[in-house]
């Protein structure tokens, strides 16, 4: 069995293990089978319990500083997770390893963070992330309008009409649902059916939305290869790019997004860059049996 120290960090709720391979070596980075190692820490059950498992590594490139791997529950690998980019950013930053700004590569991009203030003493901080632009969905389109895709499941219904949701991509897909009441919503239920649905043959986040005032929304979360979460960074940035393109939200203003766990701001650049500030909050430490390959 491998002894594998671990850190417990969650951004609003949404909680991950953790691990330091920052100095490791080929050789040790090969000798785990991190899916497996994902779908053991995350049971809540039997083991540390989270929504998946994030590795913090050197960066094998000249323009970051570290990247990261986040595997979900299921051991699926992740290709954006905004609240775990915070968290993994706080902790370069009150470790020594970089200032209040890093940027940490994590699958086909390089993502700039700035600690905007950090409590080391309590292993808390709120850390801003640049996500990026999104994904063209609308080729089409104009403007925002090119973000956004209006879809009909007539097989999947809520409150006896065809299901409505608008697909948006951050670089992994999301399904925005917009609804009067996110609370009387079956998360359980209609989560799982969208996620898996053949409207989207590599599955997709699903977010239930309620806009509650003037650019400020109510946002329940079923994540794609985690299930029910209490925040979804990537999905905050989604549902701010829906509420933009389609006019819930007034253009261009800062969006504050307010989900089970806790509140982000999402923010849009004049060139359609979108960044997320948020807390960070590491938890607990320990160690964990892993066994070999």
């Amino acid at each position: 069995m491998n002894l594998l120290p671990f850190i417990k960090m969650h951004g609003c709720g949404n909680d991950y293990v953790f691990v330091d391979g920052m100095n490791w070596t080929t050789a040790e980075f090969q000798c785990f089978n991190f899916s497996a190692v994902s779908r053991q820490v995350s049971d809540r059950h039997r083991s540390v319990g989270g929504d998946g498992l994030v590795v913090m590594l050197a960066s094998n490139r000249s323009d970051a500083d570290a990247r990261m791997k986040m595997f979900n529950a299921d051991g699926s690998e992740g290709t954006l997770c905004g609240n775990a980019l915070r968290c993994m950013a706080m902790w370069l930053h009150q470790s020594g390893h970089c200032g209040i700004r890093c940027r940490i590569a994590m699958h086909d991009r390089v993502i700039d963070a700035e600690v905007v203030s950090s409590d080391s003493d309590r292993r808390q901080a709120v850390v801003c992330v640049v996500i990026g632009a999104p994904v063209v969905v609308s080729p089409a389109a104009i403007g925002l309008l090119q973000y956004v895709r209006q879809v009909t499941l007539h097989d999947i219904l809520l409150w006896g009409q065809p299901l409505q949701l608008i697909e948006v991509s951050m670089g992994n897909p999301h399904a925005i649902v917009v609804v009067d009441d996110v609370k009387s919503i079956a998360l359980e239920k209609i989560g799982p059916q969208v996620e898996r649905h053949p409207e989207f043959p590599n599955r997709t986040n699903v977010e239930f939305v309620q806009v509650t005032g003037a650019n400020i929304a109510a946002m329940r979360v079923w994540e794609r290869g985690s299930g029910k979460t209490q925040a979804c960074g990537s999905g905050a940035c989604a549902t701010a790019v829906m509420g933009w393109a389609t006019g819930l939200f007034q253009p261009c203003v800062p969006v504050h997004i307010r989900m089970t766990g806790g509140d982000v701001i999402v923010r849009l650049s004049a060139d359609t860059v979108v960044s997320l500030e948020g807390p960070a909050e590491e938890c607990f430490r320990g160690e964990m049996e892993i066994p070999h390959q």
